[in-house]
This record gives C-alpha cells, sequence and structure tokens, in this order.
C-alpha cells in the first residue's frame, strides 16, 4: 500500500479545537490530516503580540510537517485560524512553512484607516471577553452560535466544556482581536504561494470579501461552496473536501 500523497495540516476557529477536524480526516484519503490544537500557542505568556504569535505559529506548523520525509504539505485554515496565519510574513512565499495554503471564512483584516470599524470590533471582543469569564457556559455557546455571521450555519454537537481555560479565552480576544490585526490587503497582492480563499454561499459577508479581493487583484483561487454558511467544513463536508482535494491535486500536478 503506497504512503500518503500530501499532509493537510489544519487550524481551527475561535472557541474550536482541534478534534473538531477529526470528521474531515476520512474525505482525505490521500493525505494525513494534522489539526494543531491553537490554545497552547495563544496561551503562552511568551506570546503577547502578533510577531511573537507569528514565530511561535511558524514553528508548530514547521513541526507537523515532520515525520513524512518528501511529502509535501498544505495549511488549511478556518475563520480565526485563518487569520492567525496570515500573520506569519512569509507563509505566502517560496520559503514559506507549507507547499500552500487554503484559507476558509477569513478576514484579511479591517483597513487601518477606518478607525471607527476598529473601535467598535474592540469593544465588541472585549464584551465577548468579559462574558466568556463571568457567563454560564450555556449562555456563551447560545449567544456564540446566535451571531448573525453564524446564521447560514447549522449549530454543531459539541462536547461539554469549553476549549481552552476562560481566561486564555479572553487573552486570546483582547491581544488577538480583530480590531488590531494588520490589514493584510496589500501583502495578498503580492502572495506568491498557490492560494485558495473558500468561503459559503450563504455567508454574504464573508463571500463579499472574498469577491473585493478579487477584484483587486490577489492571486488566489476563490470559490464559493454551495450549501455552506461561514462554518464551510461542517456545513457541507462533502462539498468542502472535493473544493480542497481539486486544488491540491493541481498544486502538485505543477
Amino acid at each position: 500500500m503506497s504512503g500518503p500523497r500530501y499532509r493537510l495540516i489544519a487550524l481551527h476557529g475561535f472557541l474550536g479545537q482541534a478534534s473538531d477536524w477529526d470528521g474531515l480526516a476520512p474525505r482525505f484519503p490521500d493525505a494525513v490530516l494534522s489539526a494543531l490544537d491553537l490554545w497552547p500557542i495563544v496561551g503562552d505568556p511568551g506570546v503577547s503580540d502578533w510577531p511573537s504569535l507569528a514565530r511561535d505559529l511558524d514553528r508548530a506548523i514547521r513541526d507537523a510537517r515532520g515525520g513524512l520525509d518528501g511529502v509535501p504539505a498544505f495549511l488549511v485554515a478556518y475563520s480565526f485560524g485563518a487569520r492567525l496565519a496570515l500573520a506569519i510574513d512569509d507563509l505566502g512565499s517560496a520559503d514559506g512553512a507549507v507547499c500552500g495554503c487554503c484559507l476558509v471564512s477569513c478576514s484579511p483584516g479591517l483597513p487601518w484607516d477606518d478607525r471607527d470599524l476598529r473601535a467598535r470590533r474592540r469593544a465588541s471582543d472585549e464584551a465577548w471577553a468579559e462574558r466568556i469569564v463571568r457567563a454560564p457556559e450555556d449562555e456563551i455557546w447560545r449567544a456564540w452560535d446566535a451571531q448573525p455571521v453564524l446564521a447560514g450555519s447549522a449549530r454543531p454537537q459539541r462536547r461539554e466544556g469549553l476549549p481552552a481555560p476562560r481566561a486564555t479565552l479572553a487573552r486570546t480576544l483582547r491581544l488577538f482581536s480583530l480590531a488590531d490585526q494588520p490589514d493584510h490587503r496589500a501583502r495578498l497582492l503580492t502572495w506568491r504561494a498557490p492560494l485558495l480563499w473558500v468561503t459559503g454561499s450563504a455567508d454574504t459577508t464573508f463571500t463579499a470579501i472574498a469577491g473585493e479581493l478579487s477584484d483587486a487583484g490577489v492571486a488566489a483561487e476563490f470559490v464559493t461552496c454551495a450549501q455552506a454558511g461561514h462554518r464551510v467544513p461542517w456545513d457541507n463536508p462533502s462539498g468542502f473536501a472535493s473544493i480542497v482535494r481539486d486544488w491540491v491535486d493541481r498544486c502538485l500536478s505543477r
């Protein structure tokens, strides 16, 4: 029996965990899917800003490639995990940790000059941080699933318990808020590695962002997955896996 053709390194979303990807693994029979747990990385006291996050996340991704010499690795990152991945400066270069990136439901960052939008997001994330520290767990999940951006997605089945200590979740919201994330639009225009940008057909907000990036000239494959909202990989696992498999096949045939 031949070995895997490639490795997928997966990053989960906020309030997610590595095991979220377990059900996707069988849909990639030619690959090894390695999901990273982001919470030990963002919860490390030495990770206190975007540069230190980029350093440690890049190291974790490179470590996850190990054990399969000569097998190409691709990153698949969802939402919060996708925008954290964008902090790694060389991710889109020939010297990056992986051969290509699939970013799912990803924000490239808020425009630097829109101070009002950034201020509103900072206030929202601070309110979420307070809720996560103080509110009962079931109230946190209800409020999270009720967000407008998740309206087109089904509620996932969850294990009991939050995915990380409350203090870690709140600290992450404060340190790595979208309000303070760099605006990566200019860097995406210089991206040179294979890039797949996936959004759900029912997620009008992020599909519109993808359209703006495409119109601006970002050299990515922009794909809208049918019958999916923001949580694309779990809303339509079959459709999402097909999109990623086809893209990887094209990358490997180049």
